[in-house]
C-alpha cells in the first residue's frame, strides 16, 4: 500500500526508457568511453528513485506524526501542522499544500494515460485513436473513483495488495523469459556501480543531467511529499515512526530499483543485440516513448501475454496512486485529522485529477508541465524547512 501510494504507473514507464535519455546525454561527452555511458546511464535512474526520493518523502511524515501526538485533531495540512492562526497565511499554505498534489498528480497521469493506450492499442492491433483515448481515461477513472468512493481499507489497500503481487509475478517472468543471465549479471555490476558513486551522483552539479533530469525528479517528489507523508500518517496503525521511516526508504527504495533493473536492462540488451535501437529512435523521434515501452516488452516470447498483464499493472497502480491523491485531498478539506471525509468528497477529488492531465495529454503539454510543476514546488522549500522547525520543536515538546 505504501509503495503503490507513491509512484503509480510512472514506475514501470520510466524503467524501461529512462537509462535511454542519460545514454544519449552521456554519448556527446568525449570525457566518457562507451562503458562508462552505460554504467552510468544504468545508476542514474537508480538513484532518481532510490533512497534520497523516498527520505524527502519521510520528512512530512515525521512532522505530520509528531504534531498529531502532540495535537490529536490538528488538520493534517501545512497550516494544520504549523498551527498558523493567519487567515492569509492559513489559505497560501493550504492552496501550496493541495496545488502540489494536484500539479505532481499531473505529470504521473499525463504520462499514464498515452502509455494505458498504446498498450491496448498494441494487445488488440488496433490504431490509437481519439476514441481509444477517451475510453482508456473513461475506463481507469470509472476504477479508481470507485476504489476512492469505497474507501481506504476496503478499495485502495486490497488493489495495492493484488497489484503488488502482480508486479512480481511479472518482473519475474520478465526476468525468465528475457535475457536472465545478462540482466542478473548487470544488475549486480550496476547496484555494485551505484554504491559507490552514490555521494558523487549526490553533490554533482551543473551538468546536463543534474540540471534537466535530477532537478526535475527532486522538483517532483518534493511536490508529492505532501500527499505520501499525509496518506502514511494516516494509514499507520499504531507503528512507530521509525518503522515507518525505514519502511519508507528500504521498502520504496527496494521495489523500484527491483523493477529499474530488470526493464531498464531487458531495454539495454535489446540495443546491445541490434534488436531495437532504442536510443536513436529516441532521439530522432522516430517512436514516442510510450510506444517504445510497449515494443520493448512486445519483442519478447509470448510478449502479447505479457502486455495484457502489463495493462492490468498500469491500471491499477494508476488507480492505487490516485485514490490515495483524491483520499488525501479530500481529508486536507476537514477542519480536524480526526474527521473522516465523506465519500461524496474523495469522489468528487477523483474526478478533478483527472481533468488537468487529461488536458494536458491533448495539448502535447506534458514536458512543458514538468517545468511548471518544478517552479511551483520552489515555495515547498521554504515551507520544508518549517516542517523542520516544527518537528524540532515538538520533539523537544514532547520530551
Amino acid at each position: 500500500m505504501l509503495f503503490a501510494a507513491g509512484i503509480g504507473a510512472t514506475l514501470l514507464y520510466w524503467s524501461t526508457i529512462e537509462w535511454i535519455e542519460y545514454f544519449n546525454i552521456l554519448s556527446s561527452d568525449s570525457s566518457f568511453d562507451k562503458d562508462k555511458v552505460m554504467e552510468y546511464s544504468r545508476a542514474y535512474p537508480i538513484f532518481h528513485w532510490g533512497p534520497t526520493a523516498w527520505a524527502i518523502y519521510c520528512l512530512p511524515v515525521v512532522a505530520f506524526g509528531l504534531a498529531i501526538t502532540k495535537k490529536p485533531n490538528s488538520s493534517l495540512t501545512f497550516s494544520g501542522i504549523l498551527d498558523i492562526k493567519n487567515i492569509l497565511f492559513k489559505t497560501i499554505l493550504d492552496v501550496i499544500f493541495i496545488g502540489s498534489i494536484i500539479c505532481a498528480a499531473g505529470v504521473g497521469l499525463g504520462l499514464s494515460f498515452p502509455l494505458i493506450s498504446s498498450v491496448i492499442s498494441k494487445i488488440f492491433e488496433i490504431d490509437r485513436s481519439f476514441t481509444l483515448d477517451i475510453t482508456t481515461i473513461i475506463l481507469c477513472s470509472s476504477i479508481f473513483a470507485t476504489s476512492a468512493y469505497i474507501g481506504i481499507q476496503n478499495g485502495i489497500k486490497r488493489l495495492s495488495n493484488i497489484n503488488i503481487f502482480i508486479v512480481l509475478i511479472f518482473l519475474f517472468l520478465v526476468l525468465i523469459i528475457g535475457p536472465t543471465s545478462y540482466i542478473l549479471d548487470n544488475s549486480i555490476k550496476t547496484v555494485v556501480f551505484y554504491s559507490f558513486e552514490y555521494l558523487n551522483l549526490s553533490l554533482s552539479t551543473g551538468t546536463k543531467i543534474s540540471i534537466d533530469w535530477t532537478v526535475f525528479y527532486w522538483a517532483w517528489w518534493f511536490a508529492l511529499a505532501p500527499m505520501v507523508g499525509t496518506f502514511l500518517v494516516n494509514i499507520s496503525n499504531g507503528k512507530t515512526l521509525r518503522q515507518i521511516i525505514l519502511g519508507t526508504i528500504f521498502i520504496g527504495s527496494a521495489g523500484c530499483a527491483l523493477s529499474m533493473l530488470i526493464l531498464s536492462n531487458l531495454s539495454i540488451f535489446q540495443f546491445e543485440s541490434g534488436i531495437l535501437n532504442a536510443p536513436t529512435m529516441i532521439y530522432e523521434n522516430l517512436i514516442t516513448r510510450d510506444a517504445l515501452v510497449v515494443t520493448t516488452i512486445g519483442n519478447l516470447a509470448y510478449g502479447d501475454f505479457l502486455l495484457v498483464i502489463f495493462a492490468l499493472i498500469l491500471i491499477i497502480f494508476l488507480c492505487t496512486t490516485y485514490d490515495s491523491a483524491s483520499y488525501v485531498l479530500a481529508s486536507a478539506s476537514m477542519k480536524k485529522s480526526s474527521m473522516k471525509s465523506s465519500k461524496s468528497l474523495r469522489l468528487l477529488f477523483a474526478f478533478i485529477m483527472v481533468i488537468q492531465p487529461t488536458l494536458l495529454m491533448y495539448l502535447n503539454g506534458v514536458d512543458s508541465f514538468k517545468w511548471i510543476m518544478v517552479i511551483c514546488s520552489i515555495p515547498l522549500i521554504f515551507i520544508f524547512a518549517l516542517l523542520i522547525y516544527s518537528i524540532v520543536k515538538n520533539v523537544h515538546s514532547i520530551k
